[in-house]
């Protein structure tokens, strides 16, 4: 006999096909059969196959959809995130595009799930900076949301602290202005961004009309859709770009759910990140004010170097030593093997990690027994998470934690990542040394040095290292590939490796 409660199963099938949530994404935050049972007593149902039933007329079920998604969809974020993606937006995409469009005929820019409005502002900093002028005369932004709630808070633009951790202090003083305990856009920076409630899913032939795009930022967003629906939008996305647009997923996101849908697709890559390219003709070359741009975003790396000390203090310095030798933590007297309460727990936190639900899987964590919590995958989790949040110091006190408990490379792995976002390159490629000679298995770090050496223009290492990545790739560990692939398969991350050898006539088989 199931233990569903009557009618949660038939409103989980209407929410995934009207919110595109998939079900296990609308169980992650709060309680839904809470929240479903608050919504049908608010509507006078009985019951919530009474509820169900009430959602067939149309209008209803448009208000009661705008109510729940305002308890149901994840809105954590912050400025500046996956800064890589607003470097390639505002040095490749835009001058690319402003070329390709008539003379005077504006661009537009969507920030697509837009939550409260971060992504979106950060977006006009970036491009208001970079190319002085253009907004909104050329350049328009426009964000949009299925939560009114979020929409609200984006509008006011007032912010906590907390979600600028990532934005460094001149750019606070150019375009933010203390408001109370908070922090406040300036006027003439808010008001570059439209924004409007909107659900992906509902079909608005004028709003996704052919073209009408050409960029769009869809940031942790689908990561919470049902596959069938992530195909969906990223269809209508592809209906609605420019040939040759742009489209930004987030890190952990890829277009390999939607076979159909990728193949209007290309992929890119340069800043050291993977997007997505609309098919369609040749680019046009882009006006020399990319210069421009790149100028002021070499400025925002310089001012990271006091981040890069403070991760260069929490860090352990990398050893020179022969690969790891046979035994492990896990072959340790004093370590046990994890119960399969402890395995379900640490299943979950790399779940809601993969979410990016970054509180709950750090609490996931913490619930573990001091023994489990204290091993090195557990403090390897954890390390990822900080990185993931911007607390790069606590990321790199916790690959301390990881590597003191037996990792064998995967924590040095993540230190560089850490130093290579501080903008300390060569301590980066010191750690990614070490991971790679600690575990000589383990591919990602042949993959970053490769991609350092090519930013070096030191072609040799750049074959070398990417040659290697790509043989290691074809038996990488699953765990590792979700943890550090950015969302991508096996099979794209050995294609980048493959292209990048060929156009540097290296050996691609």
């Amino acid at each position: 006999m199931s233990s569903e409660p009557d009618g949660l199963g038939p409103v989980e099938a209407f929410l995934e096909e009207r919110l595109g949530l998939s079900r296990a994404s609308l169980h992650l935050g709060a309680d839904l059969e809470a929240v479903l049972r608050e919504r049908a007593r608010a509507r006078g149902c009985p019951d919530l196959d009474a509820y169900r039933r009430a959602l067939d007329d149309p209008e209803l079920a448009r208000e009661e959809l705008r109510a729940l998604a305002g308890q149901l969809t994840v809105g954590e974020t912050y400025f500046f995130r996956e800064w890589q993606q607003i470097e390639a937006c505002a040095e490749i995409a835009l001058p690319e595009r402003l070329a390709a469009r008539p003379d005077g005929e504006p661009i537009t820019v969507l920030s697509a799930g837009c939550a409260s409005g971060e992504e979106a502002y950060t977006l006009a900093i970036a491009l208001q900076a970079a190319h002085p002028g253009l907004l909104p005369r050329r350049i328009k932004i426009v964000g949009v949301d299925v939560n009114p709630g979020a929409i609200q808070k984006a509008r006011r633009a007032r912010y906590s602290e907390w979600t600028l951790r990532a934005v460094p202090d001149d750019v606070r003083s150019r375009f933010f202005v203390r408001a109370g305990r908070d922090v406040a856009l300036r006027k003439e920076v808010a008001g570059l961004v439209d924004f409007e409630v909107r659900n992906l899913l509902e079909d608005d032939p004028a709003f996704w009309r052919p073209g009408a795009f050409d960029a769009i930022f869809c940031r942790n967003v689908l990561m919470y859709f049902a596959p069938h629906k992530v195909a969906e939008v990223l269809g209508r996305f592809a209906g609605a770009l420019a040939p040759r647009g742009f489209l930004f997923l987030a890190s952990s996101e890829s277009l390999r759910a939607a076979s159909a849908a990728s193949a209007a697709f290309e992929v890119a890559h340069t800043h050291g990140i993977f997007y997505y390219r609309r098919s369609g003709a040749p680019p046009r070359r882009p006006p020399g004010d990319a210069a421009r741009a790149s100028a002021w975003f070499a400025s925002i790396h310089r001012s990271s170097a006091r981040v890069a000390e403070v991760v260069q203090r929490a860090s352990p310095p990398p050893q020179r030593e022969s690969p790891a030798p046979a035994r492990d933590a896990r072959e340790r007297p004093s370590a046990r093997p994890p119960g399969p309460a402890e395995l379900a727990a640490i299943d979950r936190a790399l779940q809601l990690l993969g979410g990016e639900r970054f509180a709950d899987a750090m609490a996931a964590l913490a619930a573990l027994p001091q023994r489990a919590a204290s091993s090195a995958r557990v403090e390897l989790l954890r390390a990822v998470i900080f990185c993931q949040q911007g607390d790069l110091a606590g990321a790199a006190r916790a690959c301390q934690r990881a590597l003191d408990a037996g990792d064998s490379g995967a924590a040095h792995y993540v230190l560089g990542l850490c130093q290579e976002q501080a903008g300390d390159v060569a301590s980066a490629a010191q750690h990614y040394r070490a991971a790679a000679s600690r575990d000589p298995s383990f591919a990602m770090p042949h993959l970053r040095l490769g991609l350092l050496a090519k930013r070096a223009g030191d072609l040799a290492t750049t074959r070398d290292e990417l040659e290697r990545a790509a043989a290691l790739l074809v038996s990488e560990q699953q765990e590792r590939l979700v943890l550090f692939g950015g969302g991508f398969p096996r099979s794209t991350l050995i294609s980048l490796c493959q292209a990048e050898l060929q156009a540097r006539g290296g050996r691609t088989g």
